[in-house]
């Protein structure tokens, strides 16, 4: 996938930010921005690779296939497509104390950007909220319906049931 191809399908969003609840992803929309966006995992301030090929494929390393295209507006995680598969997965990832751990978002970038969609259309949020309102969705029933759309849409069950769970965990901390 080119980097313009990537772009491209992420500017389909119709919003570069998508929020529920105090969760957020915030896409890149431009070639400039996606350049940026390697800083600090597979690219240093010149632009060049830091990735050790040598070691490359050892767990825990920043493997040089991972395109990062968003950041999590919470905490910062990197939400990357793995280039070396065709279907093009997406993960998300976080530093952790043997290197990078990452998490299947979508088995596509497609079906990411189709659970972008979806979350989109369910509030419509412009920004993180920090306690719920009358907008946010508090119907067990219609959560865990949402969570089995996400989960059947994107091929990763273990990343959409923690992020509703996050969400139903920040309902009750109101």
């Amino acid at each position: 996938m080119t980097a313009q191809k990537l772009i491209s399908m992420l500017n389909t969003l119709s919003n570069p930010e998508v929020f529920f609840g105090p969760q957020g992803f915030k896409h890149i929309t431009s070639l400039d921005e996606l350049t940026a966006a390697q800083l600090g995992f597979g690219t240093n301030a010149s632009e060049q690779l830091v990735v050790n090929e040598s070691t490359a494929e050892s767990k825990g390393s920043w493997q040089a296939s991972w395109q990062v295209f968003a950041r999590d507006t919470e905490l910062g995680d990197p939400y990357f497509v793995d280039t070396a598969h065709d279907e093009l997965p997406v993960y998300t990832g976080f530093l952790g104390d043997e290197g990078w751990e990452q998490t299947l978002v979508a088995q596509s970038i497609e079906q990411y950007i189709t659970c972008m969609q979806v979350l989109s259309n369910c509030g419509a949020q412009m920004q993180a909220q920090f306690i719920p309102d009358q907008s946010s969705i508090v119907d067990a029933d219609i959560l865990a319906k949402l969570q089995q759309e996400l989960c059947d849409i994107s091929g990763a069950e273990q990343f959409w049931q923690f992020f509703i769970q996050c969400y139903q965990d920040w309902l009750l901390e109101d």
